[in-house]
């Protein structure tokens, strides 16, 4: 119960920062939301990197990891052994903004059906 109020909290709070950030004070402007920076281009239909599939279906883990992309890491070992002994394919990427910061080109894309099992829905 208590973690689920923390995720909602840190929704709120997303939503007053975003509010408090519009130019201007005219009523019903409204903030645009936070796009989601671990997005990879070209990623084909049926794949998805690790960050950006919990960016989508559960990003209330990801503001609670110090480093997502450091606490991920285990995701992916596993993903890439089970895609191996299943002979399922993986593919090659192109990293989002945040991870070229630090780096990172290349990242991982894996099947969404693998991913749903690794990192639930």
């Amino acid at each position: 119960m208590l973690q689920k109020f923390e995720a909602i909290l840190v929704q709120l709070t997303r939503i007053a920062d975003a509010l408090e950030n519009v130019g201007g004070s005219a009523l019903g402007v409204g903030a645009a939301v936070p796009s989601n920076p671990y997005t990879s281009p070209e990623v084909p239909a049926g794949y998805d990197t690790v960050l950006n599939y919990l960016a989508r279906t559960n990003p209330e883990a990801l503001d609670l990891m110090g480093d997502p992309v450091a606490d991920t890491q285990r995701d992916g070992f596993w993903l890439k052994h089970q895609a191996s002994r299943r002979d399922l394919q993986i593919t090659s990427v192109e990293a989002p903004a945040p991870l070229k910061e630090v780096g990172i080109e290349m990242v991982n894309a894996y099947p969404i059906e693998l991913l749903r099992e690794r990192l639930g829905d």
